[in-house]
């Protein structure tokens, strides 16, 4: 009987698709899309196998080297049709994130006894004939031990089957279908040619499955990252699900560049990803030099995940080995400017965090908490700190602030040198916590900008500044003014300008009272919007301080043309004073505002040779511990009446 060839020769082409897209797509990482590649070829060999069988035996008689050629190409075609129906059992422990249940060798070895079984049967078959033979006269011809062949693809396919729907949990609807799709077209389809053996449909059902799963189940665009060649941060966080659903315990390895964003910004975009493709090839090649099993994830800018089967893995001694030979490559392939600046931890899941936004919250704020001085840490000893145990609840901490009032004003003395007194401070918020007591600055701010909730606290601010101004006589304690922190939300708010006219007329305070500061990564950031506010703000009288200056990068001619009276040399500058380089680089800056008429302060000063140093080069005003920390608003108020000697 003549068998129709034009589905196998349609499913080729299918096949070879498939796999130019898995690597162009770079789609090559991870467990399942190794599996899935595996299945690729395997199917394609299995589609060429039968396809020569069919085209050598299909006139009779067969000759000699057509019959050779024929046995060849049939002992293939059984053994990689075999091979994809269990290649496609694990591959569904794979891409069900379950793959600890059959990691150890002996799980894996029982799971291919039955496998071992198909071989032993088509090992004996040039003895036994009992799966199939070949002959001259007849061509190709089934034996009764394929029967044995068929009844172990149907376990494999039923006991895959039935894992899927158990597993239904762990994946969305759109994904089992499709996975169990494999099965039903594959044994569908062998059925179909058992009883009509001129329809050889098997292998372009089988390409369609696959076709499937790729579109509905690995969704390359979703599971990987092609511009660096790893799995993607979406599938991290599938993973992560998936590991807590099973409560398996796995380590997970988290490598953060904390020069990300210059060492991009240095490169560009291009040559940056093509860097971190080299760290993360360097990473592969380690841990399967290892044997270990692992899958790497990378979030940009530049934090790469390794989820490591072996909770016992020993990943600060691999991190270690690889920091050396990115080091040594370095030295040879790149400046000094591009190398890598990057904190390491290891983190136990489920035994040091146990959710999905701990684990991810974890890995983006880790290396703010690393130990001083060090690159690696384990994540224990970075969650069992203070620091961290306020950032991982810093939601319910905000709240709790905003809705309880828990927030305090302090004020930090600034020092005339001209007047020899001190002539105004700067407003600094703090916050009281029932259960953590006193929170940084440092840690609330930026954690209150991220979350949205730093308008509020904005608003508390100015409020607070205007009643105290309003309730304590400013020029009978000597003072002038008082400096108000603007975060960058706030300078974003076109109705800043009537927030301040309203707080003006509600405490009767002129706006010659105040001073307002910008920092200067705000005054980069928010560009036309805050020379508006600034222009607006300064039509009614109010005056401009920049903040933090020397911490970016300020364009001087931009500056000097801003309404700014005071610029605030950042405490770095001054710390950097115990060398010569640091003392000219402070000199020459002074110098520089006063051509362009701007007053100096000092911020951080703490001791009397940096005041001495800082009064001899023509430096305004001096702010630090020097002279007094931040201070509750009553203490403030005595310690100004005291060393500006006013009567009570």
């Amino acid at each position: 009987m003549q068998k129709l060839l034009y589905f196998d020769l349609c499913s080729l082409p299918i096949f070879l698709i498939m796999l130019v897209a898995v690597f162009a797509r770079r789609t090559t990482k991870g467990n399942a899309n190794r599996l899935y590649i595996s299945l690729i070829i395997l199917s394609a060999l299995c589609a060429v196998s039968d396809v020569m069988l069919e085209s050598v035996c299909s006139s009779l008689p067969v000759s000699d080297t057509r019959l050779i050629v024929a046995n060849v190409f049939t002992y293939i075609y059984f053994l990689t049709r075999t091979a994809t129906i269990v290649v496609y059992f694990f591959f569904v422990f794979a891409v069900t994130g379950t793959w600890y249940r059959i990691r150890r060798k002996r799980m894996k070895a029982i799971l291919l006894i039955p496998f071992a079984v198909v071989l032993l049967t088509i090992a004996t078959n040039p003895f036994t004939n009992a799966v199939f033979t070949v002959t001259s006269e007849e061509g190709y011809k089934r034996g009764y031990a394929i029967f044995i062949v068929y009844a172990i693809s149907t376990l494999y396919a039923l006991t895959g089957t039935i894992y899927l729907i158990s597993c239904h949990r762990f994946l969305s609807k759109n994904k089992l279908f499709p996975l169990i799709s494999l099965y039903v077209l594959a044994m569908g389809a062998v059925l179909v040619q058992y009883f009509f053996p001129f329809l050889m449909i098997e292998m372009i059902a089988t390409a369609f499955a696959l076709i499937l799963v790729i579109l509905f189940v690995l969704r390359p665009e979703e599971i990987s990252d092609a511009s660096v060649g790893s799995l993607s941060f979406e599938a991290y966080k599938t993973e992560l699900r998936k590991i807590l659903l099973t409560k398996q315990k796995v380590k997970i390895a988290i490598i953060c560049f904390t020069n990300a964003y210059e060492l991009r910004s240095y490169l560009g975009e291009v040559r940056y990803q093509s860097y971190v493709a080299h760290v993360i090839r360097q990473l592969d090649i380690l841990f399967r030099r290892e044997r270990v099993f692992f899958d790497i994830y990378f979030e940009h800018p530049g934090t790469m995940y390794i989820i490591i089967d072996n909770p016992e893995y020993d990943v600060e001694d691999a991190y270690h080995r690889l920091a050396e030979e990115l080091m040594r490559r370095s030295e040879k392939a790149v400046s000094a400017g591009e190398r890598l600046s990057a904190a390491a931890c290891d983190l136990v899941v489920p035994d040091d965090l146990n959710s999905i936004d701990e684990i991810i919250r974890f890995g983006r704020d880790f290396s703010q908490q690393m130990p001083q001085g060090r690159t690696f840490a384990e994540a224990a000893e970075i969650i069992s700190s203070k620091d961290y145990r306020i950032i991982s609840n810093m939601d319910r901490i905000l709240n709790r602030a905003i809705e309880e009032n828990r927030f305090r004003m302090y004020y930090q003395p600034i020092y005339s040198v001209e007047k020899g007194r001190f002539v105004s401070a700067e407003a600094l918020i703090r916050l009281f916590d029932d259960e953590y007591g006193i929170i940084s600055p440092g840690l609330f701010i930026p954690a209150a900008e991220k979350r949205g909730v730093i308008l509020p606290i904005g608003d508390f601010v100015l409020e607070e500044v205007h009643r105290f101004i309003s309730e304590n006589d400013l020029a009978g304690l000597g003072l002038e003014y008082i400096e108000i922190n603007l975060s960058i939300a706030q300078c974003m708010q076109e109705e800043l300008p009537e927030r301040l006219a309203f707080l003006s007329d509600k405490y009767g305070v002129t706006p010659d009272m105040i001073n307002l500061e910008i920092t200067e990564t705000t005054y980069e950031d928010t560009g036309s919007v805050m020379d508006f506010n600034l222009e607006a703000l300064a039509g009614i009288g109010y005056t401009f301080s920049l903040d933090d200056y020397g911490t970016g990068f300020s364009d001087m001619q931009r500056v000097s043309k801003l309404p700014l009276k005071i610029i605030k040399l950042d405490k770095s500058l001054v710390d950097d004073m115990s060398s010569d380089e640091g003392m000219s680089i402070v000199r020459n800056t002074i110098k520089m505002m006063r051509d362009i008429d701007k007053k100096l302060v000092a911020e951080g000063v703490e001791t009397k040779e940096n005041l001495d140093y800082l009064e001899k080069i023509g430096c305004h005003f001096i702010q630090g511990y020097y002279f007094s920390k931040p201070l509750p608003e009553d203490e403030f108020v005595m310690f100004i009446k005291e060393h500006n000697r006013i009567n009570a």
